[in-house]
């Protein structure tokens, strides 16, 4: 067997080149492409070895009298195998746009018939039977009866089921989703073929819309004959891979389930809630849902006065068909198995939690919690502390998920992958901008709001639906933290399925709370020397404007024309609102400010790079610049340390999410006022808990965020007066 010469190796670098991944993106252990990118780097690094070794060998080869023959020869055998390498990668081009995942999708504009259901089996390995419009699937032990004659029914039952009766379904859930996908397909190809253009309705077009529903039926399909092999493996005691996403979630059930009708959103802020055969074959949780998507399902909701396992007020059968046409408000996690080949190696200790549910494990396949389910997204933005708590669930190490405590040590899944040797300190950033303490000059909210590019503060303007109160100028202080995008997640156990999901609801709180505005990178304004008159700008004169300015000042009922809003996103602990503290002796920040890393921090050796307590933060709006306190009549103190390096290194923290507003009093009173929103389990009847400065009243704040009104709190403060 010949081996491959240098220019041949050369060219299968240059052919995979091109990234799967957008510039933009962060390729880490915990996304997609992570494999797939670590095996073209190893593949650049071995060809970068081998270039290197065969030119020491050329240059240490004696040429004598026949240089110009070898080169000659040299040059002709680089001619044709050029030639021969640039028609290969055309035709590894042409052929991948047939294959893979991120294939093109074609119109398909031909009538549903039982013959391409079948077609789609034969494809899979499947024995195939067809008898009118019935078609029967068979594996080796999984078999599929799909009728499409009027109304679609799917019956699914096992060959090695010895309980099982012929009569009844052996996994009527399953039944009821691959009805719901083939009815689904059906509809858009008769849509698309021109036989019934009433049936059903949608903005994409029929062709391609048969088209993607007739590829989501083969990857179920897939996914099915996988489970299929694992089965078969196992004879009898096989069918337990086909039952396990009902088992984890009854096992969930039992522990969360309330004995009293809950609301949705309420019983999202705590639990997610597992749907088995949700958007895949498999176990999919629905981990939060944004106040208009909860209001769309509550008003649609047809009144039912069935009993259900979960004592929720949406039925559970309108949840799962409402579910797939709400997908850009809501974010879904689906656990499933994916071969090993694709996820990262990572250090996975066993659960020894008492009640807790080990995952079936197989040698060649991997339980993964996806986040790629919602589009266009394609993930889960989080931030680097968040990403590191996630870090630490995974490798099984104990964390106090209340404080988020003691990430320091994040270490050990450095290590993931081939390529060991690499340090993951900050590979996959989305910027190459870094500060002095190592950290990304890109926030995860520039990740979130301005994918593009990245700024130092973002502006939004939120206006009253009534007009209570004047419009609100928000000014948001983009944390100094670098975003990763979730997709998956290794796991072995229900109880680190439980907590990710946490860590991710927190996330998903902050990511909503801001996709409610539209934020703008703010702009400098350019001073100018010329300012028009109030005459050019059609106002009355400045002697009259001054006048009516001063008798409203002083009668007290004067309305701005807009209310200035300083927008915080705490990285660490803040300090208790209206506790009191010192000016005189106090030497902790009230704001979570923390000290820069020392030298040898072990924070360097974590995966998702140095804490966001080793980088610098300033607070919106208030000056850090001065040593020792200011009283601004907020009820807390606001002093930073005249030295930050002398300051002992505390534990890097993940505090649970919270959201900081500070806005001027009416003009009637002095000072700000400074509101912080706080979400998570445990916080309050609507999982939020809301401070406010001393005087404010906070009672009706929690119901107002719950229904998503956490940016109009400063203007309801305003208000009241």
């Amino acid at each position: 067997m010949s081996h491959p010469s240098l220019l041949t190796a050369v060219h299968d670098v240059l052919a995979q080149s091109v990234l799967p991944v957008q510039a933009t993106e962060s390729v880490h252990p915990l996304s997609t492409e992570y494999i797939t990118v670590t095996a073209q780097l190893g593949a650049v690094i071995n060809t970068t070895n081998r270039l290197n070794h065969a030119l020491n060998q050329l240059n240490d080869l004696p040429l004598g009298e026949n240089a110009t023959k070898l080169v000659a020869l040299m040059k002709e055998h680089t001619a044709l195998t050029s030639s021969i390498n640039q028609s290969t990668a055309a035709s590894v081009s042409l052929s991948s746009l047939l294959r893979g995942d991120n294939r093109a999708i074609y119109p398909d504009a031909s009538p549903p018939h039982p013959a391409k259901i079948a077609e789609w089996g034969r494809n899979l390995g499947m024995e195939v039977f067809v008898d009118g419009s019935t078609t029967v699937l068979a594996g080796k032990v999984l078999v599929l009866d799909i009728d499409i004659n009027d109304h679609v029914a799917v019956k699914t039952s096992f060959a090695n089921n010895a309980n099982g009766n012929g009569n009844t379904s052996a996994a009527p859930e399953l039944d009821a989703f691959l009805a719901q996908e083939v009815t689904r397909w059906i509809n858009a190809a008769r849509r698309a073929a021109g036989i019934d253009s009433a049936v059903g309705h949608s903005r994409e077009d029929p062709a391609i819309e048969a088209a993607r529903r007739s590829r989501a039926i083969q990857e179920h399909l897939r996914y099915l004959m996988m489970l299929d092999g694992l089965a078969a493996a196992e004879n009898e005691k096989g069918l337990r891979w086909f039952m396990e996403p009902t088992v984890v979630s009854d096992h969930i059930r039992k522990q969360v389930v309330s004995p009293q009708m809950e609301d949705l959103d309420k019983f999202l802020t705590q639990h997610a809630l597992p749907l088995p055969y949700l958007v895949a074959p498999s176990l999919s949780f629905i981990v939060w849902l944004s106040p208009r998507g909860y209001l769309q399902l509550l008003r649609s909701s047809p009144p039912s006065k069935q009993s259900s396992m979960w004592n929720i007020d949406i039925p559970i059968a309108h949840l799962k068909t409402s579910m797939l046409d709400t997908l850009e408000d809501v974010t879904i996690a689906t656990l499933k198995l994916v071969p090993c080949t694709e996820v990262a190696k990572s250090k996975m200790d066993s659960s020894d939690v008492p009640g807790d549910h080990m995952l079936l494990a197989a040698p060649s396949q991997m339980w993964v919690l996806d986040f790629t389910t919602k589009l266009p997204q394609n993930g889960v933005v989080m931030c680097q502390s968040r990403m590191r708590v996630i870090q630490g669930i995974v490798e099984s190490r104990p964390i106090d998920m209340i404080s988020m405590g003691n990430m320091s040590s994040m270490g050990s899944m450095s290590s993931l992958g081939n390529m060991s040797n690499m340090n993951f300190g900050e590979f996959g950033v989305a910027s190459s901008q870094t500060n002095g303490s190592g950290g990304t000059g890109r926030s995860w909210v520039d990740l979130l709001v301005n994918n593009n590019s990245s700024a130092e503060y973002y502006t939004a303007t939120y206006k009253s639906p009534n007009d209570i109160h004047p419009p609100l100028h928000l000014r948001l202080l983009a944390p100094p933290e670098p975003g990763f995008l979730l997709q998956r997640v290794p796991v072995r156990s229900v109880k680190q399925v439980s907590r990710v999901l946490e860590v991710v609801r927190g996330q998903c709180w902050l990511n909503e709370s801001l996709s409610i505005l539209q934020w703008s990178p703010e702009t400098p304004v350019l001073k100018s020397s010329h300012r028009p008159s109030n005459a050019e700008q059609g106002m009355p004169p400045e002697d009259a404007a001054s006048t009516t300015l001063l008798a409203s000042v002083l009668a007290g009922t004067v309305a701005p024309q807009s209310i200035p809003v300083n927008v915080y996103l705490p990285s660490s602990a803040l300090s208790a609102l209206s506790q009191p503290v010192d000016p005189f002796t106090s030497q902790h920040s009230g704001l979570g400010m923390g000290p820069p890393a020392s030298a040898g921090s072990s924070s360097g050796a974590s995966l998702f790079g140095p804490s966001d307590l080793e980088m610098e933060m300033d607070i919106p709006g208030l000056s850090m610049s001065m040593g020792g306190s200011m009283d601004m009549d907020l009820g807390m103190d606001i002093s930073t340390p005249t030295d930050t390096m002398q300051q002992s290194h505390g534990p890097e923290t993940c505090p649970p999410p919270m959201i900081v507003l500070t806005s001027p009093r009416p003009v009637s009173r002095n000072g700000l006022v400074e509101i912080r929103i706080t979400s998570g389990e445990g916080h309050g009847e609507n999982g939020v808990w809301v401070e406010a400065s001393p005087g404010v009243e906070t009672g009706y704040m929690s119901d107002a965020v719950r229904r998503g009104g956490v940016w109009s709190l400063p203007g309801r403060v305003w208000n009241k007066g």
